[in-house]
């Protein structure tokens, strides 16, 4: 699901709305989303928002409709800024700038990837190692060797 060309380290925006619109124009381009996606994702962030809060890190793992999604991807992107986003559950405003934006097409492997996701985001060498990664390349080594 991770592919170095959906890896974006150095994202200037000013928000979370402008975060979608490159994402989602992104993915649209690489063919792993379809058109609607974006409006999806300001849809149900705003719904159900995604933020989660770790003891080492705080991320937001934005998702959609699989009517949206071409193929099973994981997005990763860090803005240079933090961003306001809302956490899951009690929409509690946080600050973040680590997204990982899911495309899951077969809703069935949504609660094991999650899972991972979360097993990681838990430890806290597992952290560590994440925040260092400075180039597309070491962070799509690294996710693949560590959650895949």
């Amino acid at each position: 699901m991770f592919c170095e060309d959906l890896i974006d380290l150095s994202i200037d925006v000013n928000d979370e709305q402008e975060l979608f619109d490159f994402v989602g124009m992104i993915t649209y381009k690489k063919g792993v989303s379809r058109l609607g996606y974006i409006s999806s994702l300001e849809k149900r962030e705003s719904a159900y928002p995604t933020g989660l809060q770790f003891p080492m890190i705080t991320l937001a793992l934005p998702h959609v409709d699989s009517k949206y999604v071409n193929k099973p991807f994981i997005f990763v992107g860090k803005t240079k800024k933090n961003l306001k986003i809302k956490q899951m559950g009690d929409s509690k405003d946080l600050k973040t700038n680590y997204f990982l934006f899911l495309g899951i097409k077969n809703g069935k492997d949504q609660p094991k990837l999650l899972a991972n996701l979360m097993q990681s985001f838990q430890n806290e060498n597992f952290v560590k190692e994440f925040v260092k990664q400075d180039s597309k390349c070491e962070m799509y080594s690294f996710l693949v060797k560590n959650i895949i």
